[in-house]
């Protein structure tokens, strides 16, 4: 369950939306006033930020901790959509439309959030011409993610699945790369259970291609290999 926080100082709230992407072009008075009609909410590792069927009238943000946005399958197995670390946001489509949630929202972390309501939210649109544009901008990398998380899942195979994944976030480049979320959420993302996730990164170290550091860092080793596992 989240809580609201309740206090004087809007510090919390301007370290908050300054580190958003789509509040950073704003001047510092413009800022201000984002963080005067925001409001921080907390939520303890595995409470719920939202669920689905709740109707979406707000922006969250992470400020500190991780929230996992996931679907139930008809199966009961968890789908996830996406991971949200600290400067990321959900619930922007509740700026153009009664939506409502078809996903959860679950904190994986204690995390603090900062939400903005969708009147405040459509208010500060109209002061700020620029906050619209890179609103449209974020709405668009958010589509263009989509797309791609859509592609991989419809690879048949696991091993190509998790070798597109892997390529896309490491930039085609060696070397280490921070996985952004857990192996489990990974494994829910990627559409394989963690074992078969666990399996496939050991063929993949096996082969030469990684190597795993850790939980949460992979080293890319071979881009060429990499490449020929993952699809074209």
């Amino acid at each position: 369950m989240v809580h609201e926080h309740h206090h004087e100082s809007i510090e919390q709230e301007l370290e908050c939306v300054s580190q958003v992407p789509i509040f950073q072009r704003l001047s510092a008075d413009q800022l201000t006033s984002v963080a005067q009609v925001t409001r921080p909410v907390m939520a303890k590792k595995g409470g719920t930020v939202f669920s689905t069927g709740e109707v979406s009238q707000t922006l969250y943000i992470v400020n500190v901790g991780q929230v996992r946005l996931y679907h139930l399958g008809e199966d009961g197995r968890e789908q996830v959509l996406r991971v949200l670390n600290p400067g990321d946001f959900i619930g922007e489509i509740a700026l153009f439309t009664d939506e409502i949630h078809s996903s959860y929202a679950e904190a994986t972390k204690d995390s603090e959030l900062c939400t903005i309501s969708r009147v405040s939210l459509t208010a500060l649109i109209k002061q700020m011409p620029p906050l619209s544009m890179a609103l449209l901008g974020a709405l668009a990398d958010r589509l263009k993610t989509a797309e791609r998380q859509a592609t991989l899942l419809a690879i048949p195979d696991a091993l190509p699945r998790l070798a597109g994944y892997l390529q896309e976030i490491s930039g085609h480049q060696s070397g280490v790369i921070d996985l952004p979320m857990s192996k489990q959420d990974l494994a829910a993302y990627l559409g394989m259970t963690p074992e078969s996730l666990s399996r496939k990164l050991r063929q993949l170290v096996k082969d030469g291609v990684i190597e795993t550091i850790g939980r949460r860092q992979v080293k890319v080793i071979n881009t060429d290999q990499l490449a020929e596992v993952a699809p074209e």
